[in-house]
């Protein structure tokens, strides 16, 4: 079956979103105890209690659920739908008000505005002085097309996780990627390694994670700092650009892609520039990259397994565009 009428793209909050299920599951003639018999024929857990507390709720249920439940009702066909819609509601739940404008200043008062960090982020060289060379060098990668770290200023209201992900099992929890160099790497095309590149959408212009074959992926070289137990930055280090640690992009264009940001901008406080890897259980050096404090997934757009294709943040769907392998390099 299909969801028919329905649109889970067009819930307005949780509570309209549930009750889409609800009529999902209406529509379907399927009890709570069929529901969880077709879940678990197809690998899914969705007991009858979780199925049923889910409906009775205004409040979002699980990615995981959201996904099990969809497939039971035999709209297996629209589970990315659903997902899509519950990540934008997360994501309205969880978004800053926007800050009231202030009133404009008499105009017989003389305001001071300062220069320092006035007017919208944008690209720029990174902070450090640069020898003469480099700026040449950096001259040069410029025509090129090679564009520069970018340097942001936002609150840093978020604080980073201080134990490992809830979600990892006990058993998995005390395993966690080297420190240092490192390539990371898609499990299901372990040719190609995460690194710089441009969007092939074209609707973002700045430099962003994708996935290039891994001959071709330094520089930048790809370094991960701890910064909790299980937690890390993951750094882009290159010789004329300097250091920039990985950050989810909130703003459109390029919402939930991946971009480098200046290193002194790089804060343990920001909750989109950490990163939690959870192992997968597959192989040792197989892990599942999440944002700190998110029910999202690192993934590849599309689920794509083209070269260049960009790596963003996405409902956690367990699938294999959400497995990499993380190998420590010779000079950590």
């Amino acid at each position: 079956m299909t969801t028919g009428e329905l649109r889970p793209d067009d819930a307005s909050d949780p509570a309209e979103f549930v009750e889409m299920l609800r009529q999902l599951k209406d529509r379907s003639g399927l009890t709570y105890r069929q529901l969880e018999q077709r879940a678990a024929s197809t690998g899914d857990v969705l007991a009858r209690s979780t199925a049923a507390d889910i409906l009775r709720r205004s409040t979002l249920p699980r990615p995981e659920v959201v996904a099990a439940f969809v497939r039971a009702c035999g709209a297996e066909d629209q589970v990315e739908t659903w997902l899509r819609a519950r990540h934008r509601l997360t994501a309205g739940q969880l978004a800053p008000p926007t800050p009231v404008a202030a009133d404009p200043p008499p105009v017989d008062t003389v305001t001071t505005v300062a220069p320092e960090h006035s007017g919208p982020a944008r690209p720029r060289w990174f902070a450090r002085p640069a020898p003469l060379a480099l700026l040449v060098v950096a001259a040069l990668l410029a025509t090129l097309g090679v564009g520069f770290w970018i340097e942001r200023r936002d609150d840093g209201r978020g604080k980073a996780a201080q134990t490992t992900d809830p979600t990892a099992s006990a058993g998995e929890g005390a395993r966690s990627p080297s420190a240092g160099l490192s390539q990371i790497r898609p499990a299901r095309s372990p040719h190609l390694c995460l690194s710089e590149g441009r969007d092939r959408t074209g609707q973002y212009t700045k430099e962003i994670a994708v996935q290039r074959p891994c001959t071709e992926a330094t520089p930048p070289d790809t370094s991960l700092e701890p910064v909790a137990d299980g937690m890390f930055f993951i750094h882009w280090v290159h010789p004329v650009l300097g250091k920039g640690c990985l950050t989810i992009r909130e703003e459109d264009p390029g919402r939930n892609l991946l971009e480098p940001w200046n290193e002194k901008d790089c804060s343990a406080n920001r909750s989109k520039q950490v990163f939690h890897f959870e192992p997968t259980g597959a192989t040792p050096d197989a892990y599942r990259i999440r944002p700190d404090r998110t029910e999202l997934c690192v993934g590849l757009r599309d689920d794509d397994s083209a070269v260049a294709d960009a790596a963003l943040v996405e409902p956690c769907t367990g699938g294999p565009d959400q497995v990499f392998l993380v190998n420590a390099l010779p000079g950590n």
